[in-house]
């Protein structure tokens, strides 16, 4: 369920949705018009003389429509968000500041209403409108807070925009901080560029979106067509704008080069291998930092850059379970030849919103105290019953592992096999606190009906044995991934 919260203040008000800040009035009109005014007016520049077409999906507030409408050639706005509730507030409290875009666009010469507005999921609203009957698409979308909400970031999705979009035409789509979702960022400009969009990267500091700890924002402009440097210094700005400075506001499309090596890391979104949401809750973990020569420039600037993506899919989705187990497995294989080069955030990525890596690097601490836990006799023993399933030669070293165990001798060499089997013996346990914590640890479930008490009862063993069972047969699942990675 949506939570639309506004608070008010002495110059205005801000907006969010499920805690997010969407704007404050204070500054909004910096967003608003980096995100639509570069693509009207690139749009009026490529197409004189034209009675423009402009699709708005999201941005049921009314503000980004607001600046599409500031531009006389523009004959007729699309707007589509699914949120009834936002866009009632647009035609209401923040009718002020949106210059009662909703209630009415007319056209100044005819009186005509440039604004049709539909309720209406936009994804679903654009794969059903006819190819090239739009020279502008604007995509004001809020910050994905779930999996599911980063279908509209697809190349799916914006394929479908390339469709709509009339040969030539221009598209803006608000993006993520450069600074502080970095892989999230690229992800979408390589995303962009697999679904045949040229794509230019912009980076805008606004005060309030910092102050809520978000760093600059980015945003994307894109056209099948190339941008120029000399096409974008030429395109003629409207007058009473904020933020946009004519001769300055280019200086944008300059991004950091320690944000901008890293373009090429991320893969390509697409709705059946979803990249987008893990990179925005894990920004940085798989950043190398190439060390920047003095000599270099500090700034890469994209409208000197025009190339081609990697067209890297992802073969998972890096939150489901088998990919983080695959994930932690070539972590610890690669440790054992590198110690260096297993790193404990890595081996468990924030799967939440509201964790952190610094949380999920404390629980990796208890790693070794989990293990201690764990009756090896019992293990191996359970293990040696199934001995014609295992490999021959991990079946003799078990045997040996048991009698050095049975008999206290000292443990002085551990066979690959048997590396092996602690790393699956590692991984197993992380697994599985990861996916029924309450079984490992037999503590039950949380919120059951059922009560279990903490005398040491016949049901706390049981579930103790259910507990070990669970990560027997993890084990197994995860020796078969360790053995047959291309599968």
């Amino acid at each position: 369920m949506t939570s639309l919260f506004i608070e008010h203040h002495p110059n205005g008000l801000a907006f969010y949705i499920n805690g997010d800040l969407q704007f404050d009035t204070a500054d909004e009109a910096i967003y608003h018009e980096y995100l639509v005014v570069p693509a009207i007016a690139l749009a009026v520049q490529r197409f004189p003389n034209t009675p423009l077409r402009v699709l708005i999906c999201g941005g049921g507030d009314g503000l980004a429509a607001r600046d599409v409408l500031r531009f006389d050639a523009v004959s007729d706005v699309t707007l589509v968000d699914y949120d009834a509730e936002v866009l009632e507030l647009g035609r209401t409290v923040f009718e002020p500041y949106n210059q009662g875009s909703l209630i009415s666009g007319l056209e100044p010469a005819s009186g005509k209403n440039r604004l049709t507005v539909y309720t209406q999921e936009a994804f679903e609203f654009v794969a059903n409108v006819p190819d090239a009957c739009y020279h502008a698409v604007i995509c004001d979308f809020t910050f994905p807070s779930r999996s599911e909400d980063t279908q509209i970031y697809s190349r799916e999705w914006f394929q479908q925009v390339h469709r709509v979009l009339c040969p030539g035409g221009i598209m803006s789509t608000n993006g993520v901080s450069p600074e502080q979702r970095t892989l999230g960022f690229w992800c979408l400009y390589q995303t962009l560029l697999a679904a045949a969009l040229q794509a230019k990267p912009l980076q805008v500091a606004i005060p309030s979106f910092r102050e809520h700890g978000y760093g600059d924002w980015g945003f994307f402009i894109a056209s099948e067509v190339p941008m120029t440097r000399s096409e974008v210094e030429a395109v003629d700005l409207p007058a009473n704008l904020s933020a946009l400075q004519p001769y300055r506001w280019q200086t944008v499309f300059q991004i950091p080069t320690t944000i901008a090596q890293h373009r090429e890391v991320p893969k390509v979104h697409t709705l059946d291998s979803p990249q987008l949401f893990y990179y925005l809750l894990n920004p940085r973990l798989q950043l190398t930092t190439t060390l920047i020569d003095d000599s270099a420039p500090q700034f890469i600037d994209f409208l000197d850059v025009q190339e081609e993506g990697t067209g890297a899919i992802g073969t998972h989705d890096l939150l489901q379970l088998d990919a983080i187990a695959t994930a932690w497995l070539d972590q610890l294989h690669q440790a054992k030849k590198f110690p260096q080069a297993a790193q404990s955030a890595e081996m468990l990525p924030v799967q939440h919103r509201y964790h952190s890596p610094q949380m999920t690097t404390e629980w990796l601490t208890y790693l070794k105290a989990l293990l201690e836990e764990v009756n090896l006799n019992q293990l191996l023993a359970s293990l040696l019953e199934r001995a014609q399933e295992l490999p021959p030669q991990l079946a003799r070293e078990l045997k040996q592992l048991t009698e050095k165990i049975r008999t206290g001798q000292p443990i002085t060499y551990i066979s690959e096999h048997t590396a092996e089997l602690i790393t699956l013996l590692s991984v197993t346990v992380l697994m599985a606190n990861v996916a029924t914590p309450d079984i490992v640890f037999a503590k039950g479930y949380s919120g059951s009906s059922r009560g279990y008490s903490s005398s040491g009862s016949s049901g706390d063993e049981n579930f103790g044995w259910l507990g070990f069972w669970t990560m027997l047969i993890g084990g197994i699942w995860l020796w078969n991934l360790y053995k047959n990675p291309d599968e």
